[in-house]
């Protein structure tokens, strides 16, 4: 009895040793499942808030560019410029991915393992491979740390190939 069960505990080991990490990684998409996301055109984008060059209404007279717009998955898009006063040098951007859910722009954020940190001058440079194909929108920022916490950044649009 106690050799079956060691036999079963062993064979149980191997196969978790040998499963590809892949596997047992959380989904990239959790965020929302790849059936409920829709894929939006450019002036539907723009409507939702994601315009082809960024979007700094809520940047607060900070600055963005985004060079190139579109890139395939191996070639990085790099976004340059100034933080607004109010986001302290140190503090790091983080870089999310749109996930709309329909086609008036309602959806949900993937946080991306992308980020930079706010040079002294308020300067900023990020280097993003964006990694999923298609055209989607994107908002680079961060969240106050107030009462009611509110996002500060701005969005753009970036498509990638394959």
């Amino acid at each position: 009895m106690k050799l079956t069960r060691n036999l079963g505990l062993g064979l149980l080991g191997l196969a978790i040793a040998f499963t590809p990490m892949t596997l047992l990684a959380p989904s990239a998409s959790a965020a929302a499942p790849m059936d409920s996301i829709v894929s939006l055109t450019q002036p539907e984008l723009k409507d939702a808030g994601f315009p082809r060059r960024p979007n700094i209404t809520n940047w607060r007279n900070g600055t963005a560019q985004v060079k190139p717009h579109k890139a395939s998955t191996s070639e990085p898009i790099t976004i340059t410029g100034t933080t607004p006063k109010s986001v302290k040098p140190g503090t790091i951007l983080t870089m999310e991915r749109f996930l709309p859910t329909n086609r008036k722009g309602t959806g949900t954020f993937q946080m991306l393992e992308i980020t930079t940190t706010v040079r002294p001058d308020r300067s900023f440079t990020m280097i993003a491979n964006l990694g999923r194909v298609g055209l989607w929108g994107y908002r680079i920022g961060v969240e106050t740390d107030s009462d009611t916490p509110e996002f500060v950044g701005f969005q753009f649009q970036a498509r990638t190939t394959s």
